[in-house]
């Protein structure tokens, strides 16, 4: 029994400490302003594919005193066929409340508001530049035990079932050998 205690006590700290043998790859990183009338500003830059450096800029021509985030995540099988793993509709505002709590992305999360001003919920204000400022995506924030794959996240800004912002992130898992 004691030996059962320390081998899971030894895994558990080692799990803790695992890095990942993998690397993020951004291929592109594309965002448009689909309601150009309500977005005075939106743009994306990709500094750096591997281990990626991303920024990006918005300014509001109104004020949004609520949202909606719809995302999919999507994963390419060697044939290049699409596998959806994951369609979310939520609340953008709780969205970005949840940024600032200790959450399952905690981690990630609590790095990456360091590199942004979004506000830590609605309203988002009009005429205030909202900046992501040179985020680097870190393997170690991510679970060790992802998969090698490419994949596809494509994130819609919606008002009332209508569409303002596109936000469309290509990337993959490669893992080092």
């Amino acid at each position: 029994m004691l030996f059962a205690r320390l081998a899971i006590g030894f895994f558990i700290l080692e799990l803790g400490h695992a890095r990942n043998h993998y690397e993020i790859v951004l291929n592109s990183l594309k965002c448009r302003a689909v309601k150009e009338s309500a977005v005075n500003e939106m743009a994306c830059v990709l500094h750096r594919k591997r281990t990626p450096i991303i920024a990006a800029r918005l300014n509001l021509s109104e004020t949004f005193q609520n949202f909606e985030i719809q995302s999919t995540f999507d994963l390419f099988k060697k044939d290049n066929t699409r596998m959806n793993v994951a369609s979310l509709k939520m609340d953008g505002c709780k969205y970005l409340g949840a940024m600032y709590e200790n959450n399952i992305l905690g981690k990630l999360f609590r790095r990456f508001k360091t590199f942004t001003n979004l506000p830590s919920g609605c309203p988002m204000l009009k005429g205030k530049l909202y900046e992501i400022r040179n985020y680097t995506f870190r393997s170690d924030e991510f679970p060790p035990s992802a998969p090698q794959a490419k994949w596809q996240v494509r994130t819609r800004l919606l008002r009332r079932a209508e569409v303002y912002a596109d936000i469309l992130l290509e990337g993959e898992l490669v893992y080092n050998t």
